[in-house]
């Protein structure tokens, strides 16, 4: 957590309105200063102040990140099907655009909400022939859609970014929902990926305290059908899931 040798005290969160973003929040308020951005003025639910910008405009982006310690970057389109021209805009350009001016601003910390669309074709293969290994982080990436290709895209941003000095943490996601439970989505793709609002505050908490270059990590619960291997996060990141898909049903 955030104690009192921490070097990050203010956090920017892009996206702040959505699923993630209001999980985080929740979550992180109590023990950083928030500032939230995002394209629409969704529910703060918590003290902070709101900035509205589309993070595809550059000229918006000028000087709002100044004064932070780390940026979260959850915006973006989050829809594997959605049009590729809105997912070239919503994510590589907005996450370029954004990368940049938190270098600008002389940001020490970028967390970057990657996605296990990252390992989307490795997925599939293990849900459907079962997995005869348990997928690393070190294998090659398999997105299979526009969204998948983003997240690569936005981890090799990151690779540069921390050659220039930026601590980069990507933590790719599992399946989080605003319910906390995997119960209405029952699939074996939920069952392998889920991942609880506390142990996703928990991996975002790690993340901006983990001292590192460049780090990639997996964001999911302990689930027992899982698919990914998280030797290497528990020991790099120091991320203990504590919940479990099984659990719920």
């Amino acid at each position: 957590m955030n104690g009192p040798h921490s070097l990050i005290k203010k956090v920017g969160i892009t996206g702040s309105s959505g699923n993630i973003g209001s999980t985080l929040q929740k979550g992180l308020s109590r023990n950083y200063g928030l500032s939230l951005y995002d394209i629409r003025e969704g529910k703060r639910l918590c003290e902070a102040k709101f900035t509205k910008v589309d993070c595809a405009q550059k000229d918006e982006l000028d000087g709002i990140f100044d004064g932070l310690d780390a940026l979260i970057h959850l915006a973006g389109n989050p829809h594997p099907d959605a049009p590729r021209q809105v997912t070239l805009r919503n994510n590589f350009t907005a996450t370029s655009l954004a990368f940049e001016e938190a270098r600008k601003a002389g940001i020490k910390k970028i967390v970057y909400a990657s996605s296990n669309f990252y390992h989307q074709g490795a997925i599939a293969k293990a849900l459907q022939e079962g997995p005869r290994q348990q997928i690393t982080l070190d294998m090659p990436p398999t997105p299979l859609c526009p969204y998948g290709e983003s997240k690569v895209f936005g981890e090799n941003l990151g690779r540069k970014l921390s050659q220039a000095g930026i601590s980069f943490v990507a933590l790719r996601i599992g399946w989080t929902v605003p319910q906390d439970s995997p119960v209405l989505y029952d699939s074996d793709y939920m069952r392998a990926v889920f991942c609880s609002h506390r142990d996703l505050v928990q991996a975002f908490t790690k993340a901006l305290e983990v001292d590192t270059d460049f780090l990639a990590a997996f964001a999911v619960s302990n689930n027992t059908h899982g698919v990914f291997d998280l030797t290497e996060t528990k020991e790099k990141l120091g991320f203990s899931p504590q919940d479990n898909a099984e659990d719920y049903f």
